[in-house]
């Protein structure tokens, strides 16, 4: 099996412009941004220490800035927090943002279905597959749920190590080389782990739900499946995912400078939450498009697109596009060159 990197993307490409801009219909266009929008409610929300923060620990002269700037008032906070009024306003602030991350969290796995559907199906539809993926949407977002806090438990997990092993290292003044190798050593378990994560969000939201869609099945019977084919090709799954890291780097830049040109008016939409769905919706077709043509390349249990049929052409001899993704003009035509006169012929 012969496993292609650039014409996923390239058929990618045709297919958003002909789902967006052939022909450009701006009602289809907010529609679609709006079930994109619900897809991607869920991503960037959520956060953590990071490794930096970690490292901060034991840091003496900024400590002392902080507490002389800060001071005041963290020994005000403190006051609050001693009552019980304050424990209980403290508890029910956090209590919401668990509430609202949480329902923020099973909109957007109904959404992932929602939009996929639309593009598998070249329809904007709303309430439809919103009703069609309940059962979906519910399955991958207790699925997403326990992997979050799993997530958060690892995270967790290896920062309390982090700072168990640097604060005595800090404690005892160890040498530089062995603080050295210390950090060396937490830094590759940090970067293995978020490489990892990265990759299972990946093929998680592009193979496992376009899966659940297809085959009518569970977040984890979706998981097995996806495995069985990641086993058998582990190579081109994750050299797509650098792929897939590279081009969204590209696109990222595309869209910097289209903010740049416009006066900053580009940045100022993607501000706002649905109108940056709006505006980056080409970019979030594409990439869909082509992951779904990627995975296709794995067999029609894995297909969910239907075939590239042929751009209709303006006049008999205009370009076109093949299945295969390639073009066909007047030049590919050819010549008569049988010897026939125009007009009728003779028996």
């Amino acid at each position: 099996m012969r496993i292609q990197y650039n014409l996923p993307v390239k058929h990618g490409w045709q297919r958003m412009k002909r789902a967006l801009f052939q022909p450009f219909d701006l009602g289809r266009w907010m529609v679609l941004g709006f079930t994109a929008w619900l897809a991607q409610l869920a991503d960037g929300h959520g956060g953590g220490v990071g490794a930096q923060d970690a490292f901060d620990i034991g840091r003496g002269s900024e400590s002392d800035g902080f507490n002389e700037a800060f001071g005041g008032a963290w020994d005000g906070l403190s006051d609050f927090l001693s009552t019980g009024v304050g424990v209980v306003i403290v508890a029910m602030i956090v209590v919401t943002i668990l509430v609202v991350s949480i329902l923020i969290l099973w909109i957007s796995c109904r959404g992932r279905f929602m939009f996929l559907d639309n593009l598998i199906q070249g329809r904007t539809e709303v309430t439809q597959p919103w009703r069609d993926f309940q059962a979906h949407g519910d399955s991958l977002f207790l699925w997403t749920l326990g992997y979050n806090i799993v997530a958060m438990l690892v995270v967790g997990a290896l920062i309390g190590g982090l700072v168990i092993v640097l604060v005595p290292a800090v404690a005892l003044d160890l040498s530089g080389a062995v603080s050295l190798l210390m950090a060396m050593l937490l830094g590759t378990v940090f970067f293995v782990v978020v490489v990892t994560m990265a990759y299972i969000e990946y093929f998680l939201h592009n193979f496992v739900v376009p899966i659940m869609h297809k085959r009518g099945v569970s977040t984890s019977q979706a998981w097995r499946m996806f495995l069985a084919l990641f086993q058998a090709h582990p190579g081109p799954f994750v050299a797509f995912g650098l792929y897939h890291l590279v081009i969204g780097f590209g696109l990222g830049l595309v869209f910097a400078v289209a903010g740049i040109m416009t006066c900053c008016l580009g940045f100022f939409l993607m501000l706002l939450p649905y109108l940056r769905s709006v505006v980056t919706l080409p970019a979030s077709v594409l990439v869909r498009f082509m992951n779904l043509e990627f995975l296709a390349q794995f067999g029609d249990d894995y297909t969910m697109l239907p075939p590239l049929k042929p751009a209709a052409p303006d006049h008999p001899y205009s370009g076109y596009d093949n299945t295969d993704g390639t073009v066909v003009g007047p030049e590919d035509v050819g010549h008569d060159t049988s010897g026939d006169e125009p007009g009728p012929q003779g028996p």
